[in-house]
């Protein structure tokens, strides 16, 4: 019966990709949102270098916690219905965040946001796999995180602009309302699955098969370099344009809340017009791995650089940065090579547990930055010397993962449908 149904609209589509890119907004713009405030909190609530980056860290960890049980969940019951489960975590995580009055309601809200957020890229990479050719994976993966960054885009200077006009309790009130419309449009209008095709098999797994679908994954010889690097190939750059840009152009450069906001702009800008084109990467280069080392090592190099120069002027810093976000573009390619590793059954749990890693990295790194740029400070460090040593830092770790990278076999999408 199902197999009479009219094939879906073009209008259709577009509305799909459209609405779940919309919803990925959310969750880009709530993990980058203490960027530009972060200084704004310090000096509300008195937060110290450590405790600025364990909040940003919380919403990275919480994330990373709930890959497992979401993994489970996205082979269990599907996207949608997971998605929606979710969402009304991240919008009482907004309500709460407003509301806070310590570091420790902050971050509250934050794990609260983080666990909410928790499916809003998986979801939609699922629902690609089952709506869309194996070797537009990749392409559709780059669209999903470059028209969702819009959200970590409104992070920066726009944020800057409602804190500054109505703070920055009034502007997370809007931020919750704006994802409540967001979801309940998402709730009409996506699907599992395509007009004409059997529904995905529900898994009838107890906990424990469901738990040893997970060993099975960790059990894949690829399944650990590619975990490394996926640990450190975001977190060295979310640790750059969620917590420690806008302090260091504000310790450094002297900066104020909107011209941080400006520069940020600038690098989300450029992170965004970078995941457009790194998206295509796999086609460009006839393999997953290649751009992917070859993006890996175009950022170690320039936090490099930004570790090493001795006071460089406010033009040259900016431009680093705006080109470091034009390059991290390649990190969504490390998800589509994990879509190539996983056979389908094992799909939600293989890309989540990926995911796990890249999330837990980000929360790693920025405690651990965190952690050094307060004991430097403590010592009488100067300030740039302490960001400066930081950067040199994240230009190690994403080295050290580069050389672990690259002891994994190349592939690519045309060989997965060979072998299919």
């Amino acid at each position: 019966m199902s197999d009479a149904r009219k094939p879906a609209s073009r209008l259709y589509v577009v509305s799909l990709v459209g609405i779940l890119c919309l919803v990925y907004t959310v969750s880009q713009f709530l993990r980058s949102s203490t960027g530009v405030i972060a200084p704004n909190l310090a000096a509300d609530l008195g937060l110290q270098p450590e405790g600025l980056g364990i909040l940003s860290g919380a919403f990275f960890l919480s994330f990373a916690v709930a890959q497992i049980p979401v993994g489970i969940l996205l082979d269990r019951y599907g996207a949608r219905i997971t998605m929606i489960g979710s969402v009304g975590v991240a919008i009482l995580g907004c309500f709460v965040f407003a509301a806070a009055r310590s570091e420790a309601g902050l971050t509250l809200a934050r794990v609260l946001m983080g666990l909410g957020c928790s499916s809003m890229l998986m979801g939609p990479l699922m629902i690609y796999r089952r709506w869309f050719p194996a070797d537009r994976f990749a392409m559709l993966s780059g669209l999903q995180i470059s028209i969702g960054t819009v959200g970590a885009l409104m992070a920066t200077a726009p944020l800057a602009f409602a804190t500054e006009l109505a703070g920055w309790r009034a502007s997370f009130v809007g931020a919750g309302l704006v994802t409540l419309v967001l979801a309940i449009a998402m709730g009409f209008i996506a699907r599992d699955v395509p007009p004409g095709h059997a529904r995905p098999h529900r898994s009838t797994e107890t906990l424990a098969q469901s738990l040893g679908g997970i060993a099975e994954v960790m059990r894949k010889r690829s399944v650990w370099p590619l975990f490394v690097m996926i640990s450190c190939g975001y977190a060295s750059f979310a640790a750059v344009q969620t917590l420690w840009a806008s302090p260091y152009l504000a310790d450094v450069h002297g900066l104020d809340l909107t011209a941080r906001g400006n520069v940020l702009l600038g690098i989300t800008g450029g992170q965004i017009v970078g995941l457009l084109v790194w998206g295509y990467g796999e086609r460009v280069f006839g393999s997953i791995k290649k751009p992917i080392v070859a993006g890996a090592a175009l950022s170690a190099s320039i936090l490099a650089l930004l570790g090493i120069l001795d006071a460089p002027p406010l033009w040259l810093v900016t431009l680093l940065f705006v080109i470091f976000g034009l390059n991290a573009g390649y990190t969504p390619l490390l998800l589509a090579h994990g879509r190539l590793i996983f056979p389908d059954r094992l799909a939600g749990r293989g890309i989540t547990l990926l995911n796990f890693g890249n999330m837990a990295g980000v929360f790693v790194l920025q405690g651990l930055t965190g952690a050094l740029i307060g004991q430097l400070s403590r010592a009488g460090v100067a300030p740039e010397l302490g960001y400066r040593a930081t950067f040199g830092a994240l230009a190690l770790v994403l080295v050290a993962a580069l050389a672990c990278y690259s002891t994994i076999p190349d592939t690519n999408s045309r060989a997965l449908v060979e072998g299919d």
